[in-house]
């Protein structure tokens, strides 16, 4: 049976399978070149790669054997602060006319498409899907979202994130053209694969039987519990318009021309892959190249570990002190005891009759400076500030303009992966929409043309006192009108409310309205 994926995803997805590792924090599904025995010395298995150095450099054991073998979540921590800075608040989403403005009034239609799209993209289940997906672009370079519907289950459309290691991308001209997402199911020694094969205005299911690298034979969908409800999909168009299918396929028209999955990479370009053609639009992970010092960490993490057991107090006892509890089983030492009576008097049994105590250092200050340092390396080069990482700094009390300075490169980093997500979320949210006005009609949704606007929030919150100097020297400087002065002050609000504001600040202060610089007088 043929392998899968086949090539040249087959090389991107080993790669990827060391980054989920990490991610996860679960080293012994590292792949085999990277954690399965390698070789035998005296019987023993030891371990090439990952596994291996980590085992040997803490205490030369084979991997198994070693309890002070523990890990640090790293990795995990970084995917998650990308996430965090991205999606910690949640984009908004706005569509174009859906929003009064100073010489125009919002079209009713799309006002009530831009709530349809609310419900969509900015509800809470939508908020916690985008985290989710922030982690695994972070993780494995990018993420796939794909809008779903069953009337079963939600009234309207919703989104799900897929990883990157469970889909096959085709790329055109750096675009995304087409893509195979699956889902497995393991049933004892059978794996299971749903396939949705997405291509412009058509889905196509199928479930596959085979084993863990390869994709097998093609079974009814209904072949499994998981995948059975499948069969009660329908076109959501004329079926008869639908081009022939293997028997065994679902075939769904989605009614619109775009594709109902996007990819947004995590950054560009990806050195590894730059030049192998269809690997080339993948993106480039935040562990990239920091694998080495994952390790240390681990490392000396184990180190002090280590120490931790070495350093409990252990007695050195003269053999006269032990009681021996019979022929072949050994003898203990009682640590109640108060009053020894040694056969011959004086005890000498050739080590001065001496309980000596026993106590190592514990290095705790060495151990965490250089754990401290190597994430103050990792920080650096995924591009984000250590103080966002948990980074220490100097020790010295900041003030507010230092701390913000501090978070100077986790703003810049995260503005560049905003970039990536703003036009996959933008098309991601007209196609949902469509979709939306086609499954469930009469609800809002519409086919629109334009894209949406995708607006994140601030990555850190201006501080109120510096951002009142900042409008009071603009407005001394007669540099401002209300209305700036308004949105400067509430980001947050819309341009009605801000308008509004506006208004009742003006008359406050018995201040005339402003002149239309549109009109000439």
């Amino acid at each position: 049976m043929a392998d899968f994926p086949g090539a040249p995803f087959d090389e991107a997805f080993k790669q990827l399978a060391i980054y989920d590792a990490w991610y996860s924090n679960d080293l012994d599904s590292l792949p085999a070149s990277e954690g399965a025995p390698t070789h035998t010395y005296k019987g023993r298995e030891y371990r090439g790669g990952v596994r291996g150095a980590l085992s040997k450099s803490i205490n030369g054991a084979p991997v198994g054997e070693n309890r002070s073998e523990l890990t640090m979540t790293t990795a995990g921590d970084l995917a998650q602060l990308s996430a965090d800075l991205l999606f910690a608040e949640s984009p908004t989403v706005t569509l174009p006319g859906s929003q009064d403005t100073a010489t125009e009034k919002a079209n009713p239609e799309r006002v009530n498409a831009q709530k349809r799209l609310d419900l969509i993209m900015s509800s809470d289940e939508a908020h916690a899907e985008l985290l989710r997906s922030g982690e695994y672009a972070a993780a494995h370079g990018g993420a796939y979202l794909a809008v779903v519907w069953d009337p079963a289950l939600h009234d309207s459309v919703w989104f799900r994130t897929y990883r990157a290691d469970c889909a096959i991308p085709s790329f055109r001209a750096g675009r995304l053209a087409s893509v195979t997402l699956w889902t497995e199911y393991v049933k004892t020694d059978d794996t299971y694969r749903l396939l949705e094969v997405h291509a412009p205005g058509l889905i196509t299911y199928s479930l596959w039987k085979g084993g863990a690298s390869d994709l097998g034979v093609q079974m009814p969908v209904n072949a499994i519990a998981d995948t059975a409800h499948y069969m009660s999909l329908v076109p959501a168009v004329d079926a008869e318009s639908l081009p022939m299918a293997e028997t065994m396929d679902i075939v769904v028209a989605t009614g619109v021309p775009w594709l109902a999955v996007e990819y947004y990479p995590n950054m560009l370009p990806n050195p590894m892959w730059d030049k192998k053609g269809a690997l080339a639009n993948l993106g480039r992970s935040d562990f990239f190249g920091q694998e080495s010092k994952f390790e240390r960490i681990n490392i000396i993490w184990g180190s002090l570990c280590r120490d931790f057991d070495n350093g409990m107090g252990r007695l050195t006892v003269p053999e006269s002190y032990l009681r021996l509890n019979g022929h072949g089983k050994g003898a203990e030492f009682d640590m109640g005891r108060q009053v020894y009576s040694p056969v011959g008097g004086l005890v000498d049994d050739g080590k001065g009759g001496q309980i000596t105590i026993s106590q190592f250092n514990i290095r705790v200050a060495e151990h965490l400076d250089a754990i401290e340092a190597l994430k103050r390396e990792i920080a650096f080069s995924a591009g984000y500030s250590p103080s966002h990482f948990g980074v220490k700094g100097t020790g010295t009390q900041k003030t507010a303009t230092e701390v913000e300075a501090d978070f100077t490169d986790s703003e810049r980093t995260r503005d560049k992966k905003a970039l990536y997500v703003r036009p996959a979320l933008s098309k991601l949210a007209r196609t949902a929409l469509a979709i939306d006005s086609i499954v469930f009609p009469g609800k809002g949704g519409q086919v629109i043309d334009e894209l949406p606007t995708i607006t994140f929030a601030e990555v850190s919150q201006v501080d109120p006192e510096k951002r009142a100097r900042t409008i009071q020297l603009l407005d001394a400087a007669r540099a401002i009108s209300v209305i700036e002065k308004v949105r400067m002050r509430r980001p947050d609000m819309d341009q009605a409310e801000a308008d509004a504001e506006a208004d009742l600040i003006r008359a406050e202060n018995n201040m005339a309205p402003e002149a239309d610089p549109t009109v000439v007088t």
